[in-house]
Formats: C-alpha cells, sequence, structure tokens
C-alpha cells in the first residue's frame, strides 16, 4: 500500500503555478527524493502533503485516508521545513521532545527518545541551549531530530542537510536514510543536489516549474534518463548536437569528426548526452570501440579528477579517479571508451518543453 500519494494535486500563487497536475505515489516505508531545481515547486510540494498550504485541485492520501481537508496535527506527518521553525524559548531537549509530549507519550518513552534523536545528531551534550545558543547548523540538525522524534507515519524534510559542513552533511544524509527505514517511515526528503538524492533515495522524483518530470531508481535517472531536462539535471557530463542513423543493431553517432554508437534508436540531428564518470580512459592504445583523445586539462576534485579531453574536434569531459592521474598530463594521447549504452540520445524537439538546456547548448 501507498505510504503518501498525490493525486492531480495543483496550486497557484497569483501568477505563478506553483504545481500542476502532480500525481506521485509513494510506497510505505519507500524512501523518495524530490529533486529539481530551485523554483521547481518542491517546498510547495511538501506544504501542500503538510497541511500547511491547501491545493486548488486534487488529493493528498496518506496511508490510504484522504487527509486533504484534515488540519497538520491530523496527519501524522512529521515536518522539518527550511527555515527550522524551532521555539525559540525552548531548549534544543524541549524542543525535541515536544511532540512526543503533547501526544501524551509516557515519561520515559520520552526521555529515550529525546536522547536517542539529539545523540543521533551530535547534539546530546547541547541538551540545554537555546535555539539562539546554536550556530545555523546545530539549529538545522535539532529541527531534523524534532521531526524524527515523534516517529511520524510520513517524514517530510526540506534540505535537510543545506546548512552543514562537508563531512557531516556525508555522514548524516546515511543516519537519516538508517533511521527513518528502521521506524518504518515513508520519507519525501527534499533536495537541489542530485548527488545527495542518488545516495540515498530509493526513488527519485524530479521536479520543474511545478510538473512531475520523472520518476524512478537512482540508476534510472542516471544511466538510462527519459527524458533531455534528466539528462541536464541529473549527473554532469558532456552535452551537445550530433547526428545519428541507424546501423545494424546500434545507431551511429557524430559529433564533428567524432564518431561514436549508441544504443538508442535515432534518425537525424539528436542532442547527445555523456555522463562524465561514464567515460573510460586507458593509457594503452586504441581498441575496437574507442577512440584517441588530447587531454587539455586535469582539474583535481578530491576522490576523482575532470579531465577535459579533446576528440576529434569535439571537447569531452570525463571524471576518472585520481589514483590515475599521477600517469595523466596536460597534452597527453589518452584512449576514451564509451559504451553504446552510455551515449543517450534526445530528439531536439526536447528543447521546445525545456528551453534552458538549450541556452546551454547555445552558451557552449
Amino acid at each position: 500500500m501507498a505510504g503518501l500519494e498525490l493525486v492531480a494535486v495543483s496550486k497557484r500563487f497569483g501568477r505563478v503555478q506553483a504545481l500542476r497536475d502532480v500525481t506521485l505515489s509513494v510506497g510505505d516505508g519507500e524512501y523518495l527524493c524530490l529533486l529539481g531545481p530551485t523554483g521547481a515547486g518542491k517546498t510547495t510540494l511538501l506544504n501542500v502533503v503538510a497541511g500547511v498550504v491547501r491545493p486548488d485541485s486534487g488529493r493528498v492520501l496518506i496511508g490510504g485516508r484522504d487527509v486533504t481537508a484534515l488540519p497538520p496535527e491530523e496527519r501524522g506527518v512529521g515536518y522539518m521545513p527550511q527555515g527550522y521553525a524551532l521555539f525559540p524559548h525552548m531548549t534544543a531537549w524541549e524542543n525535541v521532545t515536544f511532540g512526543p509530549e503533547v501526544r501524551g507519550w509516557p515519561r520515559g518513552d520520552v526521555v529515550r527518545v529525546g536522547r536517542q534523536m539529539l545523540e543521533s545528531v551530535g547534539l546530546l551534550e547541547r541538551a540545554d541551549a537555546l535555539p539562539r545558543e546554536l550556530s545555523g547548523g546545530m539549529q538545522q540538525r535539532v529541527a531534523l531530530a524534532r521531526a524524527l522524534a515523534s516517529s511520524p507515519n510520513v517524514l517530510l524534510l526540506d534540505e535537510p542537510l543545506r546548512a552543514l559542513d562537508a563531512l557531516l552533511r556525508l555522514r548524516l544524509r546515511y543516519e537519516i536514510r538508517e533511521m527513518a527505514k528502521a521506524l518504518g517511515m515513508t520519507t519525501v526528503h527534499v533536495t537541489h543536489d542530485y548527488e545527495e538524492a542518488l545516495s540515498v533515495a530509493d526513488r527519485v522524483a524530479l521536479l520543474r516549474s511545478g510538473e512531475l518530470v520523472e520518476v524512478g531508481t537512482p540508476v534510472d535517472l542516471y544511466e538510462r534518463p527519459k527524458t533531455l531536462f534528466t539528462a541536464y539535471f541529473v549527473g554532469e557530463g558532456t552535452l551537445t548536437l550530433g547526428t545519428a542513423e541507424p546501423d545494424g543493431e546500434w545507431t551511429r553517432v557524430r559529433i564533428g569528426e567524432l564518431e561514436l554508437r549508441s544504443s538508442r534508436p535515432a534518425s537525424g540531428e539528436v542532442v547527445v548526452a555523456v555522463r562524465s564518470r561514464l567515460v573510460r580512459i586507458s593509457l594503452d592504445g586504441a581498441g575496437p570501440g574507442t577512440v584517441e583523445a588530447r587531454v587539455l586539462e586535469a582539474r583535481f576534485l578530491g576522490r576523482f579528477t575532470r579531465l577535459r579531453l579533446m576528440a576529434g574536434g569535439v571537447e569531452l569531459v570525463a571524471d576518472v579517479p585520481s589514483t590515475l592521474v599521477p600517469r595523466i598530463s596536460e597534452g597527453r594521447e589518452v584512449t576514451v571508451a564509451i559504451r553504446p549504452e552510455h551515449v543517450l540520445l534526445f530528439e531536439v524537439s526536447e528543447f521546445e518543453r525545456f528551453p534552458e538546456v538549450r541556452e546551454v547548448l547555445v552558451g557552449a
């Protein structure tokens, strides 16, 4: 059974259509990331589920029950908004245990969950601090602990890791998922960071201008996107124009003097997308299905190093393990291999639906 279901939900604020006929089902206990650029409608969608905003049309169901007309306190929802909304006169402990207290939990359970939640976000030693005595990142962690403390049926997280330092953000992204899974919560986690979404979600729902563009597993959206916008927004790499023609079981793709093969059927002018982390680099010379390239630039990014390559007069981007970089210097000739299933093709007519992608290509 679906833990959360949205049926044709729409919402307008003045002249802005914030949500447009959004239909989405989140399974019981599923961890779904709602991904999209700024202004996509992500926060509005959470507010509709939480009952903070009433939709103009459509229905919201939680556990099969229609809650569209119910107030927030009757929905069984835990919500961590972007602004934290901590009670300024309450300590971190009091903020976290507020929900269980007002619900009449036994004192022992209130104390147990308060300690567990504050310890999980690394703030048990600051339990007596007021919000004004905590940093922005600490306040965010208190808000997260408060949202988890009441063991809601549906947990809503609006950019829960936004104000945290890099190391804590990486640690907490997995701990949040583990806590939600352990408690059996149906979770909707809003983020604009595709890497965050791909790393924790069971499925990802991509939102753009109030409309759902695509819903699928992280692997589906990264390696097998159905739309040009998904290929553009989820992941980094090369995005360019080319021409395609059928060639037996494959499609032959020409980009300038560069020739690639794709497993996607297409003909005529196409938009070509290749993920930077799916480009394979070799120093052993050319072989079947490979092309030669010259390294224009190598930029260290930690675990990966980003290479700008020139192949057949076309610039490609590849992210390779940094352990290879000492052997790959700028100006060196290398061999590039891209599997046909990783050469993504889209019709140029998709520019009409996603004009921002055309602007990126024109700008390039």
